[in-house]
């Protein structure tokens, strides 16, 4: 996807039915907590969201077992069923301590894409320049006791349909489901 550097006028942001920005699900049984903020893109390229829609998310694992964060576990329709594919930026983040081997302590980011895609190869590579993979979420295992945060990028969802949902098929590295983080969106006047 090339990202057009003209200004437009910024078709519509996603929004809960309630018109809040941030929306956020929890599930006990996993200890998963996902939290999405729409409309708070403050980078570069500043004409992002006129082309892509964005939404920053916060993954916290405070449950016993790893999970898998990978680009090929989301599915973002449309209420006419019109999928929005992911558009993956490449980052991807593996656990490090002080000496440089495995600990759930400290994460350190890369961009590359030798991650597990997950359950789907349905997303498309995202090449695009200055702050946009720096601030992606990355993908890789996230330990029990820790959070990852970053940028989700899809399809201009905002410019065609009125109302989407957000399906996340959270799993383990094994791919064996653990619980699907649903959020409703709706289409704001940008």
């Amino acid at each position: 996807m090339v990202l057009a550097t003209a200004c437009t006028r910024v078709p519509g942001v996603l929004v809960s039915p309630e018109g809040e920005h941030r929306l956020s699900v929890h599930d006990d049984a996993t200890g998963i907590t996902v939290v999405l903020t729409t409309g708070v893109w403050d980078a570069e390229p500043k004409q992002l969201p006129n082309n892509v829609a964005v939404v920053h998310v916060l993954v916290a694992n405070l449950g016993p077992q790893p999970i898998l964060l990978a680009p090929g576990d989301l599915e973002l329709r449309d209420t006419r069923g019109f999928r929005y594919a992911l558009l993956d930026a490449g980052a991807s983040f593996d656990a490090v301590d002080a000496d440089g081997a495995a600990s759930a302590q400290r994460y350190d980011r890369e961009l590359e894409r030798s991650y597990d895609p997950g359950r789907s190869m349905d997303f498309e590579p995202f090449a695009a320049g200055d702050d946009v993979p720096r601030l992606a979420l990355p993908w890789g295992t996230l330990a029990p006791g820790t959070q990852m945060r970053g940028f989700l990028y899809f399809e201009p969802v905002t410019r065609t349909a009125n109302e989407a949902v957000l399906r996340w098929h959270l799993g383990d590295p094994q791919h064996q489901p653990l619980f699907d983080a649903v959020f409703e969106f709706r289409v704001a006047d940008g």
